[in-house]
């Protein structure tokens, strides 16, 4: 007895695009499509990004000080960021497939990269780790968790890292590199085959400049907290636009209070500076 359906976008898996209204169409059933479109496609933008770009959507989370620093000089970082940031940050996990972070990120912190609320679910926790710097003993690996932890290193380097790494619970893959580099661009086309829709980049520097220069970053969210710590690690390294005019572009800009923080978030515009920053998007 169904008259009429109101959809709001329509699904881009080739396998049925425009099927299901087709099928409702022969049935004599008004359909209206299109209806608060933006909204439908945001609530399924890693979906959408997959099927039409062959790879995760990318978030990239930073929490950094008012002169946007990730650490102090001394190389401490805990806590930048406020516990209500915190708290978010460990929903944003329950509803990605996966959270990945470089080499020095688990050197510097030990990250557990699991999702601390009651009931929630962890994500796949990935290190890249193209020289193998991080303990094999690292809490990221160690980690009692549903989800597995993967560790991505370069060729030259698989056959070690699985002697020196691999265990119940721990996937070690070897992705192209170039100059000792892992190419941050077909490691996310690699994601993409597995079915992965969201994955939160949370650091540090360097893996941040390289996510970007790569164009696998669609939304960025920075948590700037009420400090000034001067001297210390910049939230973004490696990354030089040659021109202010190069500079990546944000827009559907928004900021709200998050406890003491405020946090700000935007989506990285196709095109605008893209592919004229360096290096190309490489990361160890």
């Amino acid at each position: 007895g169904v008259k009429r359906v109101v959809i709001g976008c329509v699904d881009p898996d080739p396998r049925v695009r425009g099927r299901g209204i087709a099928i409702l169409k022969r049935a004599k059933i008004a359909v209206a499509a299109g209806v608060l479109e933006d909204e439908a496609q945001g609530l399924n933008e890693g979906f959408i990004t997959r099927l039409t770009h062959g790879r995760p959507m990318g978030i990239l989370k930073l929490a950094m000080s008012m002169d946007g620093r990730i650490a102090a000089a001394s190389g401490d970082s805990r806590w930048i960021s406020s516990p209500a940031s915190r708290e978010m940050v460990h929903r944003w996990r329950r509803e990605c497939d996966a959270v990945i972070v470089g080499a020095g990120t688990v050197i510097a912190d030990n990250p557990r990269l699991t999702c601390r609320i009651a009931g929630g679910r962890d994500p796949v926790r990935v290190v890249i780790d193209a020289r193998l710097r991080t303990a094999p003993t690292a809490r990221v690996y160690r980690e009692r968790s549903s989800a597995s932890a993967i560790l991505v290193t370069t060729p030259r380097n698989l056959a070690r890292a699985r002697q020196r790494y691999e265990r119940p619970g721990v996937e070690v893959i070897a992705a192209t590199a170039r100059d000792g580099k892992i190419e941050l661009g077909r490691l996310m086309r690699e994601f993409g085959r597995r079915g992965w829709c969201r994955v939160l980049i949370e650091g540090g520097a360097n893996l941040a400049g390289s996510a970007l220069s790569a164009g696998i970053v669609d939304r960025v969210a920075f948590f700037v907290a009420p400090k000034i710590l001067g001297e210390g690690l910049p939230a973004i390294d490696g990354m030089k636009s040659r021109r202010v005019r190069d500079a990546l572009q944000l827009a559907d800009l928004a900021a709200r209070p998050v406890g003491d923080d405020w946090l700000l978030e935007g989506r990285v515009s196709a095109g605008n500076g893209r592919g004229r920053v360096a290096p190309a998007g490489r990361t160890g």
